[in-house]
């Protein structure tokens, strides 16, 4: 067994745990419409918070896929490894598993919430995982992947970095939305870029 095939079990394992976390929340914020039968009472979905999932759920499944290349000990052998290497490969799955935790509403009280109130009353907490996600998403390409300073992914995250820090500090709604209106055609962009016309 090579060292990769053993440390990425715990990232992988807490990967997995974050994506059905992130799912169960999901369905049940979606069951909760069925019971209430889209009355008054039902979930009120709201775009900004609905993109962010679609993003994060996305987010996670790209990592697994892109950390492939990984086991190729020719692409990065084992003397690559060690704590330090190891601990920044987990803050990935550490900090998705955080915000797929926090990103949707766990109210077993059976109310179903308004997600446009909860966006904004948890957003600083949500964004601020996801600024943080994106350093050590950063910090993963030039480790693991030899990122180039001045390569197409580094200058996206950086200027998601840029983008995302105004949503951090500020509730105004009109950033948010211009905000997360960026960050989805972004992020088509480089799904269809990177992962689909390779």
């Amino acid at each position: 067994m090579e060292r990769f095939e053993h440390l990425s079990m715990v990232a992988f394992l807490i990967l997995g745990l974050a994506l059905v976390r992130l799912m169960i929340n999901l369905t049940s914020l979606l069951a909760k419409n069925m019971i209430h039968n889209k009355n008054e009472d039902g979930v009120k979905f709201y775009w900004v918070h609905s993109v962010f999932c679609f993003i994060t759920f996305f987010t996670i499944v790209l990592f697994w896929w892109t950390c492939y290349p990984l086991n190729n000990l020719d692409y990065f052998p084992d003397e690559g490894w060690n704590l330090f290497t190891y601990l920044l490969f987990l803050t990935v799955p550490f900090l998705m598993f955080m915000i797929c935790e926090v990103v949707a509403p766990q109210d077993h009280t059976g109310q179903a919430p308004n997600l446009y109130d909860y966006y904004y009353q948890y957003h600083k907490v949500i964004l601020g995982l996801a600024w943080t996600l994106q350093v050590c998403l950063i910090a993963n390409l030039f480790v693991f992947f030899q990122g180039e300073l001045y390569s197409l992914k580094v200058l996206g995250r950086v200027i998601m970095l840029f983008v995302m820090l105004p949503m951090l500090l500020s509730n105004n709604k009109r950033i948010h939305e211009i905000g997360m209106g960026i960050f989805f055609i972004g992020f088509i962009y480089t799904i269809v870029k990177y992962h689909i016309y390779t």
